[in-house]
């Protein structure tokens, strides 16, 4: 048992350093290579975990092995727009200037059902609202619309809104984050000055997010009606 616990162990850590290595994507986001990696990766793990005769180096080496080839083809496909495109294939336009490309819709193997669902989940209902939509190489269906059917922007109603840039999350359940404060250009010290002005310990407050202007929002376990921990 104890064995079984540490070649589990072992190999957790080795799959997270795999990942952590090829990249932070969504499972929806993965080139073609990426996602037989993992899909592979889960295979070979899922062996050494339950067969302990067999050498814990046996099972660990082929994920090394895909882990490498997967970085090196990585590699070549920033080095090589030819070899990328042979390995990820390239966007084609299943819209183009509102209209229905069946031809590439055919090849992708993409019905109008598929192309419909994938623009309701944007929040487009009406294909004439449609100029281009673009099959990109993930999946992913990129639509522009036709500009009387985009949003208004700040800038075509003639507004200057100031730029507070956005809400940072800086503590989150009593955890003070180094990396929102860097975000969003503040410190610690500014952190503890504001509670300090409010009253409250950094261990109180539930959710505290700011923008680079210092404009901030403040939770404490008292307003969400609980206690740390």
């Amino acid at each position: 048992m104890t064995v079984s616990v540490i070649r589990t162990v072992i190999l957790y850590v080795l799959l997270m350093a795999a990942m952590r290595l090829m990249g932070k994507r969504q499972l929806g986001e993965l080139q073609p290579s990426e996602l037989v990696v993992t899909l592979l990766l889960s295979d070979l793990a899922a062996v050494p975990m339950q067969e302990n005769g067999l050498p814990l180096f046996n099972g660990v080496l082929p994920i090394l092995v895909l882990v490498a080839l997967e970085l090196f083809v990585s590699g070549l496909m920033l080095k090589s727009s030819r070899f990328s495109r042979l390995i990820a294939g390239t966007p084609q336009a299943v819209i183009r200037d509102g209209r229905l490309q069946e031809k590439v819709m055919r090849r992708l193997r993409m019905t109008v059902d598929d192309l419909t669902e994938s623009l309701r989940q944007q929040n487009i209902f009406d294909l004439r609202q449609v100029q281009y939509a673009i099959a990109e190489t993930n999946g992913h269906i990129s639509v522009y619309s036709y500009p009387r059917f985009q949003a208004a922007t700040v800038g075509d109603v003639k507004s200057d809104p100031p730029e507070d840039g956005m809400p940072v999350v800086v503590v989150s359940d009593g955890v003070l984050s180094d990396w929102g404060l860097q975000l969003c250009g503040l410190d610690r010290v500014w952190v503890y000055r504001l509670l300090g002005q409010k009253g409250y310990a950094q261990e109180q407050v539930f959710l505290l997010t700011a923008t680079k202007e210092g404009n901030y929002y403040l939770v404490t376990y008292d307003e969400v009606g609980g206690d740390k921990g």
